[in-house]
């Protein structure tokens, strides 16, 4: 294939991109990753691809089968995935047998993977829009996209009421079941266990998926936020962690052994707090999160897990913790978060990083086996999507993208074997008009269960706002 680069001229900004898209998804297939302008770590891109080449869902009692499958597919070159990993599979991984809970009328695939030859990229810091990959669909593209903008609206019109809202705990129920953690706490059966609430809404006809994307993106914007269009049901997601990213980097060192280098991250999120209405108030929310020992606590424990899953595939003495309980702002909350780094080991495969590490231990909770067994002896709906991963390949390393200010800039989009993944959380499914999502949150031995169960309902927020849904 003949790997190109187009800079696009007629959509001047990232908003005009989106609702091109997204009118765009409405006839034809879409898969969109959008960092939404926040500058996270090397995450600052808009990435869409527009009718892949290649679509499965796979639903496979054998996980084995289905890694050998991913790394066949993720390996080809020339060509651009999207792809996401139910929470379920984790428990495939792990030999849990998952006890019957109820599906309520949709069964998450394993693995969704959208394979494309070409890419629309949007760079926010260059403002800049480009087609990458096949040339050959260049015209063909950029044609969609000019017959897509002139776009309606998608802002999504208030209402006279509330879109209702339900979850599999009441409230009491969510309070009993923390209580039992902290007996398994007190067992010496788990350290910290995450506990979350499914909720469920029965949306509207007239509201889109489109419309709760966009209206997401605008009042929540996040450095890991996707829009994907898969057989029978839309993904939208506003995460704000990312679980891992690899990359090939070239060193300037003569070294060939150096210069094929594998780099792998982890940023965990562990301890959230509400943002203020004034300076001030966030100010005392900031200070009262980075002071807390419980928050703190947490995150220290997912990251010593995390440190320990890194160790299972990277070079001995390459795990190093680089950020520890850094504090990060979002439109609605704040958040510890921590960085651990590695130099994996020669020819290891994707399919062995997947087997050491998912799921993300921020979302099971400390021992990782342990505790996903409680997690399913708790709660009563399949995760599914939420608490899984969205992720994104390449494999070529002619899709390089540089910001224009260096050509050594840390957010250059890709060089090869490049793997991004976020945690699926505050990550929605829409199917049939039914939206599901989870929130939870990491249970210690001296959680207070009220201000637990109130924290499940922040992290609802910017979702239930996005589609006027009210618990």
């Amino acid at each position: 294939m003949n790997t190109a680069k187009k800079l696009l001229k007629t959509l001047q900004s990232s908003d005009e991109l989106v609702a091109s898209l997204l009118a765009l998804s409405e006839t034809e297939n879409i898969c969109l990753l959008d960092s939404c302008g926040v500058d996270y770590s090397g995450s600052n891109f808009l990435i869409a691809g527009i009718n892949p080449i290649e679509f499965f869902e796979i639903t496979n009692e054998n996980p084995s089968e289905t890694l050998l499958f991913l790394d066949d597919k993720l390996s080809s070159e020339d060509l651009f995935s999207i792809f996401t990993i139910s929470y379920q599979f984790g428990l495939k991984l792990e030999k849990i047998n998952p006890r019957e809970k109820n599906h309520q009328g949709f069964n998450e695939p394993d693995i969704f993977l959208a394979i494309f030859d070409c890419l629309v990229v949007h760079d926010y810091q260059m403002r800049k829009t480009f087609l990458v990959g096949n040339e050959k669909r260049f015209d063909e593209i950029e044609a969609k996209l000019e017959s897509s903008q002139n776009h309606k609206q998608f802002n999504h019109s208030p209402r006279d009421k509330t879109v209702p809202v339900t979850s599999n705990f009441s409230k009491p129920e969510y309070l009993a079941a923390i209580e039992k953690i902290k007996e398994h706490i007190r067992r010496g059966d788990t350290y910290q266990t995450n506990l979350t609430q499914q909720i469920r809404a029965r949306l509207p006809e007239d509201l889109t998926a489109q419309k709760i994307f966009w209206n997401l993106r605008k009042n929540n914007p996040a450095p890991f936020a996707a829009f994907l269009q898969r057989t029978d049901s839309t993904v939208i997601s506003a995460s704000p962690e990312r679980f891992f990213r690899v990359e090939s980097r070239e060193s300037r060192v003569e070294s060939a052994e150096q210069s094929d280098s594998r780099l792998i991250s982890a940023s965990p999120i562990k301890g959230t707090r509400p943002r203020g209405n004034t300076f001030e108030e966030d100010l005392i929310l900031q200070n009262e999160l980075l002071k807390s020992e419980k928050d703190r606590a947490e995150n220290v424990m997912i990251v010593d897990l995390l440190r320990n899953d890194l160790g299972r595939i990277c070079e001995f003495g390459s795990v190093e913790v680089e950020k520890l309980c850094d504090l990060e702002k979002h439109p609605t909350l704040f958040h510890l978060v921590s960085t651990i780094t590695g130099k994996l080991r020669a020819n290891i495969k994707f399919s062995d990083i997947i087997r050491a590490v998912y799921p993300c231990g921020s979302i099971t909770g400390a021992p990782k086996i342990r505790t996903m067994k409680i997690i399913d002896e708790l709660e009563t709906a399949p995760r599914g999507l939420s608490m899984g991963a969205i992720g994104c390949s390449i494999q070529n390393s002619k899709f390089k993208i540089q910001n224009s200010k260096s050509e050594t800039h840390h957010s250059s989009l890709t060089t090869h074997h490049y793997f991004d993944l976020s945690v699926a959380i505050r990550t929605m499914v829409i199917h049939q008009q039914t939206a599901v999502f989870n929130v939870g949150g990491g249970i210690v031995i001296d959680s207070d269960p009220e201000t637990e169960y109130e924290e499940t309902l922040l992290k609802a927020k910017a979702l239930l706002n996005a589609f006027g849904g009210k618990l």
